[in-house]
């Protein structure tokens, strides 16, 4: 019964594990641009474009408080009004990644503790349209941490079988 309850109570510590902190703040654009969820484990940003043709651009810069895989997701409402954009993406260590889209997109990318990431959208098509992006830290994955337990308890049994034989 110990055992049993030992396993439980270290089954109920190994869940708690939580994705990085995230923070996000605006760092300049053409039209408006706000930041709905400043920090947690998912950040949300956005504006409005409200007058075309033309190009313009909305820059976040992202902060974490662990080194962490973040999926970061930009949308566009409507969709039929961003012919063409650049994604500009930077964590500080990998160098500058460029993305050209024409529509929703996400990708996943390294954010690093003691860095600044660059989020930003560059050379967008000037149309009035809304437009989102939202980055979120990618969880430790829980398998790890529930299984731990059951292959110490593996060795722990691989062990005692060991001594009795002998």
């Amino acid at each position: 019964m110990k055992k049993a309850m030992l396993f439980a109570v270290a089954l109920l510590f190994s869940v708690g594990v939580n994705a990085a902190t995230l923070s996000m703040s605006g760092a300049g654009s053409t039209f408006e641009q706000k930041v709905d969820v400043p920090n947690g484990s998912v950040v949300l940003g956005g504006g409005t474009v409200s007058e075309g043709p033309g190009t313009w651009f909305s820059l976040f810069d992202v902060k974490t408080n662990t080194d962490t895989a973040a999926k970061i997701e930009w949308s566009f409402n409507p969709t039929s009004s961003l012919a063409g954009a650049t994604l500009r993406f930077n964590n500080g260590v990998d160098g500058i990644q460029l993305f050209n889209i024409a529509g929703d997109f996400s990708f996943t990318a390294m954010i690093y503790h003691g860095y600044t990431a660059w989020v930003d959208i560059i050379d967008a098509t000037r149309n009035v349209f809304k437009y989102d992006v939202s980055v979120s830290a990618v969880p430790v994955p829980a398998a790890l941490f529930l299984f731990a337990p059951v292959l110490l308890g593996f060795l722990g049994l691989r062990r005692k079988t060991a001594v009795a034989a002998a």
